[in-house]
């Protein structure tokens, strides 16, 4: 199993920034509508450089969680970085700014020497994932669309409901670009998704105990399938659905809040 990760957040902000200068166009628009494989100034172009920032932060937060020493060395290139990224200064449309410019090559290579680290860090958490292999997330990402589609008002909050699916849908989209902003950021989302389903669960009202039980055995399947996309481990049928010891104390944990209220 290997010891490293290529799969970082900040690999693929290397990549991206390094695909903008090397495109050989007249400006910073044209560069990043290429690179993102976007139009420029439409909604989808604005979706995918939003995701690019988030690939930012994301560094800057693995980056806090390493030794002091590799931490304070990489930290003082975030502003580079930033505005390699955002240019704030910068008209994104003038043709006396070629892409070439949006970074120095130094830049580039501290952003790649600080992915090397943290994917050597990290490797195994939602920072550095292991597997390349999508398609389990992917498909619990449908069982749940699924589920919750099929619940009414009275089983759990519409708003709440709309907000989960469109976490999930954003999921199911960072899946599909998975080429552009990595595996990271799907981990990444995936975890927050979770997150977002463990509170949704001490909200939930009269759930009939067919959709309680979907509910609790979808959410341990998602963890568990999470957990083997980080850890690029073979995760088998019963160990889903029976989740492992951490997974019940957790759904313990939710029950004891629902019983609570």
């Amino acid at each position: 199993m290997s010891l490293s990760s290529d799969n970082s957040a900040p690999h693929h902000l290397h990549s991206i920034l390094a695909r903008v200068r090397e495109s050989s166009s007249v400006n910073y628009a044209s560069g990043w509508a290429q690179a993102l494989d976007a139009e420029w100034g439409s909604l989808e172009f604005a979706k995918r450089h939003s995701e690019v920032v988030n690939l930012l932060l994301d560094t800057v937060v693995q980056l806090n969680a390493l030794p002091e020493r590799a931490r304070e060395r990489s930290l003082r290139y975030v502003p580079s970085w930033w505005i390699a990224v955002v240019q704030p200064q910068a008209n994104w449309t003038d043709n006396g700014r070629d892409s070439s410019s949006i970074i120095t090559p130094d830049m580039l290579d501290h952003l790649e020497a600080a992915a090397d680290i943290i994917a050597g860090s990290l490797v195994g958490s939602t920072a550095a994932p292991r597997s390349t292999d999508l398609q389990g997330i992917s498909d619990q990402c449908q069982e749940w669309i699924d589920l919750l589609q099929s619940m009414d008002d009275v089983e759990i909050s519409g708003s709440v409901r709309d907000e989960l699916l469109s976490q999930i849908e954003h999921l199911i989209w960072l899946i599909d670009n998975v080429h552009i902003f990595g595996a990271a950021r799907v981990s990444t989302e995936a975890s927050r998704v979770i997150g977002s389903l463990a509170q949704a669960s001490a909200t939930m009202g009269n759930s009939n105990p067919d959709t309680a039980s979907r509910w609790g055995k979808a959410w341990i399947a998602f963890i568990a399938v999470c957990v083997a996309f980080n850890v690029g481990a073979p995760i088998v049928q019963e160990s889903i659905q029976s989740g492992t010891a951490v997974v019940k104390e957790i759904a313990s944990v939710v029950d004891d809040v629902r019983g609570a209220e």
